[in-house]
This record gives C-alpha cells, structure tokens and sequence, in this order.
C-alpha cells in the first residue's frame, strides 16, 4: 500500500498549530511570523508535502490549468502547436494538458468532459476529422469555460478561433503548380463539411480561374485522412488516359499518399506529375524527393491561440467577443514540385 498524501492537516498536528496558520505560511503570507512560516516550509520539503490540485481549485475557482484537444499527438504540426500555447501558459504560470481525439469525434467529447470535470480554466481545441456535431461544444460554452478552436474550426460555432489564410495559401500553392507548368492539377480533400477544407477548395479553383484555366470537377477527389486513400485516390486518376500532372492535396499525409501513388506506376517527380502538400510535416521533409508544401508556422498558431485564451480568462476588455485572427501561411518549394 502506497503512503497516504502529507495534508496541510498533518503539518499543523506535528507543529501543535492550526491548519489556517500552515496553510497562510506555505503561502509566505506576512501576517505570521518569519519563524512559523520556515518552521512550517521546512517541515513540508521535509515530509515532501504537495498541495491537492483539485482542492485548490474547488477553493480558489481556478486551477492554473489549460486543457488543449489534438486530433493527433503524434503530428508535428500540433506538436508545434502545442509548444506554442505552452510558450504562453509559462508566462502566466499554467500548466498546460494535452489529450489526442485520434480523429474520433466520441474520444474527442471523452477528452473535453475529463477537462471540464477537472476544473480546466480554459480549452484549446481543434476539431477532429468526424466532429459534425457540437454539443459538447457548446457544453463548455454554457459552463463559461473560456475557449478557443484553432485550424479545425466551424462557421456553426461562435467561438474565437485562430486559423490560417486557408484560401490564400491555397491560392499560392496552386498558382505554383500552374507557373511550373502543370495543365491537370488534382485536388486531394476531405469530407465536405470541414471548413478549412471548403476554404482549400475555394483557393484551389480561385487560382484556376485566375490562370484561366477550366476547373474539371472530376480531378477533385475526396479522401479519409490517410495515405493509403490518398494512394489508392491517386492510383484511380493517374491511371486516366487524361492523367493529371500535378496535384495539390489538403495536407500532407495525403500528398504523400499521391506521391507514393505515382512512384509506384513508375512516374517521375517532378518532371511527369508534381506535388504540393500542406502543413510542413516532418515527412515531408525527409520524403524522396522532398515535398513542397504550405507552412502554417503552427507555433505562431498556439502562441495566438493561448492570447486568445488568457485575455478571456484574465477577463480583458471585449476579450468575449467571438474573435478570428488569421496565420499567414507560406509556401516551402521542394523538389516535388520544382520543375
């Protein structure tokens, strides 16, 4: 059997004082004497006593913590997320839970009521590929928990969110594509009710029309997040008589899926199809050939995304107003697409 927990209780039994005297000297609070309070510190390192988290949140109303919701941990965009909201948590002294959806909306709902149920001062959170619904949403919103969605967001939501320029970046990647010479450019996505993906989409065929270029539905394919359905999406195009020659996908995972595609029928990259995916994953730099890609500078994204947060939490002037701020995005040329 483990040894109980040290309690403030104990401390003040073995100095023979009362518990609210122990409790005001770990404090350091002035009104007891400098004698009590390194009496009381001392014997507290001594008996290696921790305060109880819970405890003090349900005493003070505060917790100095943030829970941050992933649709996956192991993804170096989120991990840079994370590093930038921690970067914020820090200055102010909060530590920082982070907890992956795996892209399951149901794990996702488990991971905000744990949140709640701990006492989480604030929530980060970008939704996961099968979110389509918001209870649990709008379950933080009437609990007054402050909140922020970044990259992963809904117009259903009225919430502050921190995203990137999606249709700009989109643009910029695919006006890429164009100018090296691509005629076909294939467009990998996701399910039709993820906003960022519908504003990827609108850059995709904004730059199209821009080149006067005509947007053939038919190139467009949608994808579950993988890239093993991105390969076998990309295997059906590239073996078309009218093959596209380029394709620009909603992420990474599935331009590598269309790269892996076109080596596999023995196309050359970049000279017979080129490639541009988004996020600046790590595979994406190690790929061969490297992968070009849209960078979201995602530690810019956190560090936004913990502003957001703290001004509501600090109770700041107009810091309930819902809130976008926009990430710009930048393109990375790689050998995939540098024809």
């Amino acid at each position: 059997m483990a040894n109980k927990p040290v309690t403030i209780k104990d401390i003040a039994e073995k100095l023979n004082i009362s518990v609210s005297t122990v409790s005001r000297a770990l404090k350091n609070n002035p009104e007891i004497s400098l004698q009590t309070r390194e009496a009381v510190q001392k014997l507290a390192k001594e008996l290696k006593y921790q305060p109880n988290p819970l405890a003090v949140a349900l005493k003070t109303q505060k917790s100095n913590t943030i829970g941050v919701v992933v649709p996956q941990i192991v993804s170096s965009f989120y991990a840079s997320v994370v590093k930038g909201i921690e970067q914020v948590a820090d200055e102010f002294g909060y530590q920082v839970f982070v907890s992956s959806s795996n892209e399951k909306m149901e794990k996702e709902e488990k991971n905000v009521n744990g949140f709640l149920n701990m006492r989480m001062d604030g929530i980060i959170l970008s939704l996961s590929r099968a979110t389509n619904t918001y209870d649990h949403i709008h379950k933080i919103q009437d609990m007054g928990v402050p909140m922020v969605l970044f990259d992963r967001t809904s117009k259903e939501l009225e919430v502050s969110k921190v995203v990137a320029d999606d249709a700009a970046a989109a643009h910029s990647a695919v006006t890429h594509l164009i100018e090296g010479g691509a005629k076909r450019i294939a467009f990998l996505t996701g399910p039709e009710y993820m906003l960022f993906g519908r504003n990827r989409m609108r850059g995709y065929k904004k730059a199209l029309e821009d080149k006067d270029m005509a947007i053939d539905e038919t190139l467009i394919s949608r994808c579950d997040f993988t890239v093993e359905d991105a390969k076998n999406a990309s295997l059906e195009l590239l073996k078309r008589s009218n093959r596209p020659d380029a394709f620009f996908a909603i992420n990474d995972e599935l331009a590598i899926g269309a790269m892996t595609a076109a080596k596999e029928l023995g196309l050359k990259i970049p000279e017979e199809v080129a490639v541009v995916g988004f996020s600046n994953s790590r595979r994406s730099r190690y790929m061969e050939p490297s992968m070009s890609t849209m960078d979201q500078n995602p530690k810019q994204v956190g560090r936004e995304a913990a502003k957001l947060l703290f001004d509501q939490m600090e109770d700041k002037p107009g810091a309930k107003d819902v809130k976008e701020v926009v990430v710009h995005a930048d393109l990375l040329v790689r050998t995939s697409s540098e024809r």
